[in-house]
């Protein structure tokens, strides 16, 4: 009877260490994974604006333009296609969640103002700096969504408002 008491004693005791092991290590991937997505949040908030198109604006200037057989010239189009945007400075970022591509980068997935739904991929660390090279889809047009990711002319090294930010605390899917 001893024997099976001291059996049973032994796995719970190992099985205790080895859930704390466990947990311990889990604890450290949900730091990394919140000190991934503070040093994102900096990243765009320093480097990223958004901005959306004035319909009526490019209207006006395909009409003037008129495929290159109208009264303005290409720079000129140009320019009033780039004068057609509204830029917005980046108010919120809410953090949606993480997966492994099958390269086994990780993708970083976020909002940005509750307009826009994009995704980061980190895939090497920087050796001079030690921290992640983040390859962000912006520019790109998604279906319905008429607002875009851009880079700002000027950047900031401004520290980001941690009340502007959600992270997501889920784990990597």
């Amino acid at each position: 009877m001893k024997k099976i008491i001291f059996r049973g004693l032994i796995v719970v005791i190992a099985l205790s260490i080895g859930g704390k092991i466990l947990m311990d290590r889990r604890e450290k991937d949900n730091e990394e994974l919140r000190t991934i997505q503070t040093d994102l949040a900096n990243y765009l908030y320093n480097h990223y604006e958004i901005y959306t198109k004035d319909k009526d604006k490019i209207d006006e200037a395909d009409k003037k333009y008129n495929g290159g057989n109208g009264t303005i010239t290409d720079d000129e189009y140009l320019e009033s296609l780039k004068n057609a945007r509204q830029y917005f400075n980046i108010e919120k970022i809410e953090f949606t969640g993480f997966s492994v591509t099958p390269m086994k980068s990780l993708e970083v997935h976020f909002e940005i103002n509750d307009l826009l739904s994009h995704t980061a991929t980190l895939g090497v660390k920087s050796a001079e700096t030690g921290q992640w090279i983040y390859r962000i889809d912006s520019g790109i047009e998604k279906p319905g969504q008429d607002h875009y990711l851009s880079r700002k002319d000027q950047e900031t090294n401004r520290s980001i408002p941690m009340n502007i930010v959600t992270f997501y605390d889920g784990g990597i899917d």
